[in-house]
């Protein structure tokens, strides 16, 4: 039950979860599921050689060519979901006399329309990995994939909407052009990433894994926009349903507001094209805009959410003696977050000016507070151009952990384990906003945060059938960065005092094996604390 961004995923040994959200993105590694289907996954107190363990469990994917068996695999696959179609090829050598092993995966997934009216769904995988093994110590493997990917997003609606369309699967956000359906949210989310690993044996005991990853993400996600007094070209806005007529309540309607009431109703329960986007209508709408010399009324636009990331990890395990085993490890990651909006079509518009339409409404069209880019006021934008706001987040993240474990001899195990980190965050901004002219350009001051938590537990087996284990741990966590910032398109400012997360947290499990029955009884306790609280806020006056 726990949010994502407390489960940690790991590939070859080194954290992939996003560092401003915290969470890892399964579209990174969507596709190649043969290729990613050697994981080994850990509950919050399991001792594992990778990493000192999230409150919600980690997983770790190993991607070394070796470990993959010799041979080749076709798999096709048919649905009537997102995709329709998908196809995977695997094929490995397995590891050779040589010392090398190679490993190439490729697939492709098609939807042209799953269940959903609207969407469609386009992408293809890669992944190749290959490995020396030098000798029985020494082993340095590389490995690296891919997942471009276009998909037709659904959006959600009212009830009423659902009920007149006569469908829970119905999206408003597509519509009919030139008798063509097309969708006007659009991801497109490319994320090529790289990890090379080296094995580094010392001995019997002794055993060293360092893993250097990169990742570069590009993620865009098209949206329609409106400009100036252009009416809300939403087909389910609240104006165009039938429920906006009158109060069907409180209030008794006059002839006229019953007729159209009527009319809406039949149009959205037997007019197709009612109920979706008329792509047709905005294109005339600029282009009477553009005979009259006008600002472009509807366009599309495209947010990206890009990111550029490093990491690295080493591992050390030390195997002392039959009973006693430690294992310590470091991890150090950076990351510049990218975030802008560009201009993706202006649906045969030629003039936009690059000013906030909210803020003209509030402040006049010759306020400096409707400027989003002050140092370039009134700016025309073109096609592929940067918009509306363009700013950077970095994170910077280091840690060291260290966990021991044992045995008596007999029925008891136990470990202990300790983690101390750093994260440090800020925010550059590339525009100069109307809104925030003193604080929106420029380094917004690095904030830093101190991490760290200690675990234990032990095993008591009482024989071969009964045992109890008992774990308990606290950490504090540094804030994610997508939380620690007010209006992070806008300005500088940072989360009024911002805290460590601190989580508390324990289990307690009783396994059982008798002739007839076999399971295990477990309760848990977890606390968070110092949590930011985000939430929506309106103006008082």
């Amino acid at each position: 039950g726990y949010d994502s961004q407390y489960s940690d995923m790991y590939i070859n040994g080194v954290q992939f979860n996003d560092a401003e959200t915290g969470r890892f993105s399964y579209g990174l590694i969507g596709g190649l599921n043969d290729a990613t289907r050697n994981k080994e996954g850990i509950g919050p107190f399991e001792i594992n050689n990778f990493t000192f363990g999230a409150i919600g469990g980690a997983s770790n994917i190993n991607l070394r060519a070796s470990q993959y068996a010799a041979g080749s695999k076709l798999t096709l696959s048919s649905s009537n979901r997102n995709y329709i179609l998908r196809g995977m090829y695997t094929y490995s050598t397995g590891l050779m006399n040589n010392g090398w092993a190679f490993t190439g995966s490729l697939g492709y997934r098609w939807g042209n329309e799953g269940n959903i009216e609207g969407i469609k769904y386009n992408s293809f995988s890669y992944f190749l990995g290959a490995e020396k093994v030098f000798n029985d110590r020494h082993s340095l493997s590389l490995a690296t994939w891919g997942t471009p990917t276009e998909r037709g997003q659904q959006m959600a609606a009212t009830e009423e909407a659902y009920y007149l369309a006569n469908s829970h699967y119905y999206n408003p956000n597509w519509g009919y052009q030139n008798g063509e359906k097309r969708n006007a949210r659009i991801v497109r989310q490319f994320e090529p990433s790289a990890i090379a690993s080296w094995n580094f044996t010392i001995d019997d005991n002794k055993k060293l894994v360092t893993s250097a990853g990169f990742k570069y993400s590009n993620y865009g996600k098209s949206a329609l926009g409106w400009n100036g007094n252009a009416a809300d070209p939403r087909p389910d806005y609240y104006k165009k349903l039938p429920s906006s007529i009158f109060d069907v309540w409180e209030s008794v309607p006059t002839a006229d507001e019953l007729q159209q009431f009527n009319e809406v109703t039949d149009n959205w329960k037997n007019n197709k094209a009612y109920r979706q986007l008329d792509w047709d209508a905005l294109y005339f709408a600029n282009k009477q805009a553009n005979a009259l010399g006008k600002e472009t009324l509807y366009y599309v636009e495209e947010r990206h959410d890009d990111q550029l990331a490093f990491n690295l990890s080493s591992v050390f395990n030390h195997q002392w003696n039959e009973r006693n085993s430690y294992v310590a490890g470091i991890a150090v990651n950076t990351t510049k977050g990218m975030h802008y909006k560009k201009m993706k079509d202006l649906l045969g518009g030629q003039l936009y000016t690059d000013v906030d339409k909210f803020a003209v409404r509030d402040h006049g069209a010759s306020s400096s507070m409707v400027q989003n880019d002050l140092d370039n006021p009134n700016r025309r934008i073109g096609e592929g151009d940067k918009f509306g706001y363009d700013y950077n987040i970095y994170v910077n993240k280091q840690s060291a952990w260290v966990r021991y474990q044992g045995n008596n001899g007999g029925s008891l195990n136990y470990f202990a384990s300790g983690k101390i980190g750093s994260t440090q965050m800020f925010r550059d901004g590339l525009m100069r906003n109307g809104r925030a002219p003193l604080k929106s350009l420029g380094s917004s001051g690095t904030a830093k945060f101190l991490e760290g938590g200690i675990k234990a537990g032990l095993n008591w087996a009482i024989n071969g059938n009964h045992s109890f284990t008992l774990n308990a741990g606290y950490e504090e966590r540094a804030p994610l960065a997508y939380n620690s910032f007010i209006a992070p398109r806008i300005k500088n400012d940072f989360v009024r005092d911002l805290k460590t997360e601190r989580i508390i947290g324990g289990d307690l499990t009783y396994n059982f094996n008798t002739p007839w029955v076999m399971g295990r009884l477990t309760g848990y306790y977890t606390r968070f604390q110092n949590q930011v609280e985000m939430e929506d806020r309106k103006s008082v006056v």
